[in-house]
């Protein structure tokens, strides 16, 4: 479901796509497991989107633009672009919402 991205891939994966969503997690992270099952749900009601991951402590470069401070970061894309991002576990009612509102 998730399409992996790294240091060398994230900007020309988020400026490609229309409609989505990434998370940055790292390895060990509870809620990151967590959260990834939350998104897991939320795309089988939001066909159509495409979905990114990418491991912030493997990807400094990234995390460091992205401006991930902690795990799970999650942003949603829209038209090429980042628009939202936020910090933190969400049930799949507030990622509904985050996604939205965005």
């Amino acid at each position: 479901m998730f399409t992996t991205l790294d240091d060398n891939t994230y900007k020309g994966a988020i400026s490609d796509t229309e409609a989505g969503v990434l998370i940055c997690f790292k390895e060990q992270c509870p809620h990151c497991k967590n959260m990834e099952k939350v998104l897991e749900k939320f795309a089988k009601k939001n066909e159509g989107l495409t979905f990114f991951n990418m491991d912030s402590e493997a990807n400094p470069e990234a995390q460091k633009e992205l401006g991930a401070e902690r795990a799970p970061t999650i942003y949603v894309i829209k038209g090429g672009a980042i628009v939202a991002t936020k910090a933190g576990l969400m049930n799949p009612k507030e990622m509904t919402a985050f996604y939205k509102n965005a």
